[in-house]
């Protein structure tokens, strides 16, 4: 699938206040495609929506081949392909193996399997000593790390991250940026990052998304819009200055 998601005119408000308006959006398979902007710009928003956690006001809305219709059945389905990490991500009361292990049991898979998938997604991400640990005691970018294999022991066809190292220390976000880019080049996996850090932005996304007052600026290859961005408001952006 070359476009998992397509947006047309799609708006999201809270009471008056209009905080997204999309014309149209296309979000390529098998990439890493970050979104850009200013605080209060949309990004979370956005995020939410396409990962059908927020419904949206208007507007068209189409998740991995399918016309989105907010129907229980539907989003279940869809919700099962795709997983999210966020910047504090949520431990359950356990050993760090029963928290990797949490969406496989919820799927019904054998012991043995969850065995084998959740050993192999604490070897990726470095976290196997931790097998037995408490979760809850963990250091930020351990939990980092275990919410990442949780996420992918699904095996999603799409990962969201929302601002997955702003927590933690440079060397773990350097190692979690490491795991992002062997996920998305080993298993095809389609990652969507929404990040404050611009070298971060530089260093990993195929594609960038520039937002500013809900609205779509720019968008494009990632070196494109860092060494020849278009609109002022994306370079002002990205010198670091406020947007308007």
């Amino acid at each position: 699938m070359k476009t998992p998601f397509k947006l047309h005119n799609v708006i999201k408000r809270y009471g008056d206040r209009e905080v997204l308006n999309i014309d149209q959006l296309s979000i390529p398979a098998e990439k890493i495609y970050t979104i850009l902007g200013p605080n209060g710009s949309g990004k979370s928003t956005l995020l939410r929506i396409l990962a059908l956690l927020l419904v949206n006001d208007a507007g068209e809305l189409e998740v991995l081949g399918e016309k989105v219709t907010w129907e229980k059945r539907q989003l279940l389905k869809l919700r099962r392909q795709m997983s999210m990490v966020t910047q504090t991500s949520f431990m359950f009361s356990g050993s760090v193996y029963y928290n990797v292990s949490y969406g496989l049991r919820v799927r019904r898979m054998g012991a043995r399997k969850v065995r084998k998938r959740v050993d192999e997604m604490l070897e990726m991400v470095g976290m196997s000593a931790y097998r037995d640990a408490d979760a809850r005691t963990l250091s930020g970018g351990e939990r980092q790390k275990v919410a990442i294999a949780r996420a992918l022991a699904v095996n999603p066809r799409v990962l969201f991250l929302d601002e997955p190292t702003s927590n933690i220390d440079v060397a773990s976000a350097a190692d979690i940026e490491k795991h992002i880019r062997y996920i998305n080049k080993e298993r095809g996996t389609t990652i969507i990052i929404v990040t404050h850090n611009l070298f971060q932005a530089r260093r990993l996304a195929d594609e960038v998304l520039f937002l500013n007052e809900g609205r779509i600026i720019e968008q494009g290859a990632c070196e494109t819009i860092f060494n020849q961005p278009g609109d002022e408001r994306t370079a002002a952006f990205l010198r670091g200055e406020t947007v308007f």
